[in-house]
Formats: C-alpha cells, sequence, structure tokens
C-alpha cells in the first residue's frame, strides 16, 4: 500500500485530533474527505485542516475509492451503522468510545470486521501513555504483591448548556450519562489493568441537570480469582475547583495510583524494582489520540490486528452495561454478560431506561 486515503465522518471537536493525527503522517498518509450532517461544519473543518473533499452525506464519502480507512467522529448512536456501512463498503474502521451504545451493536461491528476482513479500532488512547504500560508492567510482574482493592472516580462538572447539545442527555443517543460518556476512559483502564469484574452492584441518578441520563453513579465490584474489591463513581454534578480523575490500586505489598501515575512499596527493595520496571518503557513520539492513530495506520499497513481492536473495546462496554443492568433493576449483576440480558439490546436498554425515567419522575413529583 502506497498512500493511504483517510476520511473522517463527524467534523465535531474531537475530529479535530483525528485531523491533527493523520497530518503527521503525511505524505504517505492523506485526510482526503470529510463528511457532516452541519454543512457549515463540514465545510469550516475541510478548509482547516485543507481536506480536498467534504459532504454532508457518509454515504458520499463512503463512495470514495481514494479512501481506505474512515474515523468515526459522530455522537455514539451513530457509531455501530456508521461503522457497519464502512466496513461494508470496504473501508478500515476507528471509531471514538464508545464504540457503541449497546453490546448487540458491539457484537455486530465485531462480526462485519470479521466477514469483510477489515480492520475495526476502538479509540482508547490512554492504553498508549507511557504511565499506562508502567502500571501494566508493574502489575504483570507482581512488584506490588496481589491487588485486593482499587477505587475509581471521575468526577467532573457539566454546565447545563453542555447537555443543549440535542444528542446528549439522551439514553437514545448519548446512550447513558456520566459512565458512558465521561467516565468511559476510566472504566477502559480498569478494565484493561485488572479484567473484568465478576460481579457489579451498582446505582445511578440524576441531581443536577434537567436529562435523562444520569449525573452521578456509584458502583461496588468484585473479582473471584483472585479475590478483589473495587468502588467505581462517576459524576458531571461534582462542582469541585478543578475536574478529579482518580485511580488508586492497593496491592499486598505496594500500590499504583494513576493520573499521575505514582507507584509506591514499603519495601525498599521492590521499590527499586518498581523504577527498573519503569524505566523500561519509554515515552511514545506522540501523546493522546496521535500515538494510537498513528499505531492504527501502521496495523492497516503491515494487515495485523489493532491492539485496540473490536473485541476489546467491547470489554469496557460490557462492564457500562453490567452498571446500568444492575442500576435499573437494583440487583447485582453477573459477568460475562449474554444476548439474554435485559441491557444487552439496544432495544431493551431503552426500555429499561425508560422504566427509570418513570421512577425518577415519580420520586421527585
Amino acid at each position: 500500500m502506497e498512500r493511504l486515503g483517510v476520511g473522517i465522518i463527524g467534523a465535531g471537536g474531537i475530529a479535530g485530533a483525528h485531523a491533527k493525527a493523520y497530518a503527521q503522517l503525511a505524505p504517505a498518509v492523506e485526510l482526503m474527505g470529510v463528511a457532516d450532517i452541519d454543512e457549515d461544519r463540514a465545510r469550516a473543518f475541510a478548509a482547516r485542516h485543507q481536506v480536498p473533499f467534504w459532504t454532508t452525506e457518509a454515504e458520499e464519502l463512503l463512495r470514495h475509492d481514494e479512501i481506505q480507512l474512515v474515523s468515526i467522529c459522530t455522537p455514539h448512536h451513530l457509531h455501530a451503522p456508521l461503522a457497519i456501512a464502512a466496513m461494508e463498503a470496504g473501508k478500515h474502521v476507528l471509531v471514538e468510545k464508545p464504540m457503541a451504545v449497546s453490546l448487540e451493536e458491539a457484537d455486530a461491528m465485531i462480526a462485519t470486521a470479521q466477514r469483510t476482513k477489515r480492520r475495526l479500532g476502538a479509540i482508547f488512547q490512554l492504553r498508549y501513555e507511557a504511565d499506562t504500560r508502567r502500571a501494566q508492567l508493574v502489575l504483570e510482574r507482581g512488584l506490588i504483591g496481589s491487588p485486593f482493592y482499587a477505587e475509581v472516580s471521575c468526577l467532573w462538572w457539566r454546565r447545563p448548556v453542555y447537555y443543549e447539545v440535542s444528542w446528549r442527555g439522551r439514553w437514545s443517543t448519548e446512550g447513558g450519562g456520566a459512565v458512558i460518556n465521561q467516565a468511559s476512559h476510566h472504566v477502559d483502564m480498569l478494565v484493561h489493568l485488572l479484567g473484568l469484574p465478576r460481579t457489579v452492584q451498582a446505582t445511578i441518578d440524576t441531581v443536577a441537570h434537567e436529562i435523562e441520563v444520569e449525573d452521578w453513579c456509584m458502583a461496588s465490584l468484585h473479582w473471584d480469582n483472585p479475590p478483589m474489591h473495587a468502588s467505581f463513581c462517576a459524576s458531571t454534578a461534582a462542582e469541585l475547583e478543578t475536574d478529579v480523575s482518580r485511580m488508586i490500586i492497593l496491592g499486598t505489598h505496594g500500590s499504583i495510583q494513576m493520573f499521575p501515575f505514582r507507584p509506591y512499596s514499603r519495601y525498599e527493595e521492590r521499590l527499586t524494582e518498581i523504577a527498573e520496571a519503569c524505566r523500561e518503557v519509554e515515552e511514545p513520539p506522540y501523546p493522546g489520540h496521535s500515538a494510537q492513530i498513528h499505531d492504527f495506520v501502521r496495523c492497516v499497513r503491515e494487515g495485523c490486528p489493532p491492539p485496540v481492536d473490536g473485541v476489546e473495546g467491547r470489554r469496557s462496554l460490557e462492564l457500562i452495561t453490567a452498571i446500568y443492568q444492575s442500576a435499573f433493576t437494583g440487583e447485582p449483576v453477573q459477568l460475562p454478560l449474554t444476548a439474554a440480558d435485559p441491557c444487552y439490546t439496544t432495544a431493551g436498554k431503552l426500555e429499561m431506561a425508560r422504566a427509570y425515567i418513570a421512577r425518577r419522575a415519580e420520586r421527585t413529583s
């Protein structure tokens, strides 16, 4: 493959990070087209990033023969249908988080990638950060002993105007609130470093915004082998001086803190081993989205599966789905989830969400 032609569907804020990453790879990679339903936004994005072709129709972009790879940067509910259409059109696909609003949609995307033999990647750029890889190495080598407790918090504030964008704050389009959107990366980090838990018990509420979806969640997670517990909290109603992102992993001989990364052990010998392991991990040449997008381009060129493929992108969505299902039912949820679970399908999740909205309305009336 010589020059790789790229298209972007969705010209909102995050699309700029994709455009920047592709520009860093020029001339081997060329951003050739952008599609957005808003004509002014599509035209302005094309002018800003020197994109030769723009359209308001995603289908028109997908018919462009010189485009082999598509980034999908649209509202959440459009991720699955657009990704599937792109792969059916012969394009490789890199989709923003969350990869879909339901496991049903995620599984359809994965099946399409397998059938069409196209590469499917899900954006979780924190996995490419050096500190994440250092934490993973410390855990893999057992340098803090056996993890027995983790704490993950995403305590942010979103002004009411944030939810005036038509697709936000709605179960049918955003797919949820603080958990699936703001805390999506936090959930992925938890799953990436510690694996999926066995049991989830969760509560959600809407306390500070006039929206359908949750702006607060508390969940308790449990792993069987080895035994471990975690607490998880996400909110867009946290009026703090600064947003709080925190992850702490406690082990029998030490700990890891993320955001920023700080490993610790009370044993000097282990602390030395941790420091030596951390020095093995080099900083990536480009941070954030660029690191993952560059790697995805490499995988497309070399014909190899990307490290964060559809299957990996699905894992955090499975935990998010379990959190919502537990919150809707008031009961603990066992993982892995199956197609028989009530929140597996998009329709089933929406039905349970509507019941949640009705119960909340009764409680506040």
